[in-house]
């Protein structure tokens, strides 16, 4: 694949991260009213099948050499883009959207240990502090006051912390790949060994939809998460981490809730909060943080 710098990079994280933060507002337009949540990631999963098989196939038509990397992008499969969806909308649905999103902002810090652990990535302590910082912030976007642990969403908030771990391994996972392989050659097999099981979780919400009652503005939701959300999303974050480090890529996470909070300021005409506007410069500075002083480290990266 051919060259892209630094600031590439960091540019298609923030594209990966808009996506991700309209499809909170998008995806609550057809969820739980119009379509259930499994037969939603049905249809994401195949979408993005079919595109990134399409895609691999009229550019690249990469083979895989080794057999050992199979069994490495089944497991990407498994923590990326199956299992971390079916239970990130299991524990979803038994505890409140704001413990939700307060749990699944700690991801960057999950990712920050592991790939110390696995990737052998330096932690620096520019780095502790530019993810903490995006936390806090991340946090204060979301909101304290609706945040409540109690026993009735335990089951619910561990099954969430479950899917912020499976991403997270689904991360390092991936990392070693993309080193190896092609961006379109890894997110297509993600996709496509992620499919059958898949199908078989989803496979009694898939029959029992009445497909046919589903409007079409509807239609144009989940359009917008197939093409946007399950492609490319996940495209701009495999091409990026061919530069930059898990931990750096999985700091994006914080700019969700942001991006999801003006998005539904726009769309329902809600004023912005100071609270708000100091919780994005705390992310922003956590951003740039945890950019400075790689530039000589990364660029060797993106080079091989």
């Amino acid at each position: 694949m051919a060259h892209i710098s630094k600031l590439q990079a960091h540019l298609f994280l923030v594209g990966a991260s808009i996506i991700y933060g309209c499809n909170f507002v998008v995806s609550k337009l057809a969820m739980p009213e119009f379509i259930t949540p499994f037969a939603f990631i049905f249809l994401r999963i195949l979408g993005g099948s079919i595109l990134f098989s399409l895609l691999h196939f009229f550019t690249v038509k990469e083979k895989v050499t080794d057999k050992k990397d199979f069994g490495r992008l089944l497991l990407a499969a498994l923590f990326g883009a199956s299992f971390n969806q079916l239970i990130f909308y299991e524990g979803l649905a038994q505890t409140s959207a704001i413990n939700a999103s307060v749990i699944v902002v700690s991801s960057p810090i999950i990712v920050l240990t592991l790939s110390s652990i696995f990737l052998k990535e330096k932690v620096t302590p520019l780095k502790v502090v530019g993810i903490s910082l995006g936390f806090i912030g991340a946090v204060l976007m979301i909101g304290l006051n609706g945040i409540a642990f109690h026993s009735g969403s335990v089951q619910g908030d561990m099954m969430v912390l479950i899917n912020a771990s499976l991403y997270s391994v689904y991360l390092i996972i991936s990392k070693p790949l993309l080193a190896k392989y092609h961006p379109f050659t890894v997110t297509k097999w993600t996709f496509v060994l992620a499919l059958p099981f898949v199908t078989i979780m989803t496979w009694n919400d898939i029959n029992t939809m009445d497909w046919e009652s589903i409007p079409l503005p509807i239609w144009g939701a989940i359009s917008y998460t197939i093409v946007f959300t399950s492609f490319l999303a996940y495209l701009f974050y495999a091409i990026a981490m061919r530069v930059v480090n898990a931990s750096t890529a999985s700091f994006y996470i914080y700019f969700q809730p942001m991006v999801a909070t003006f998005v539904a300021i726009l769309v329902f005409d809600e004023t912005i909060k100071i609270v708000q506007v100091i919780a994005a410069a705390l992310i922003f500075s956590g951003v740039y943080l945890i950019s400075i002083k790689k530039k000589n480290k990364e660029k060797e990266i993106s080079k091989k």
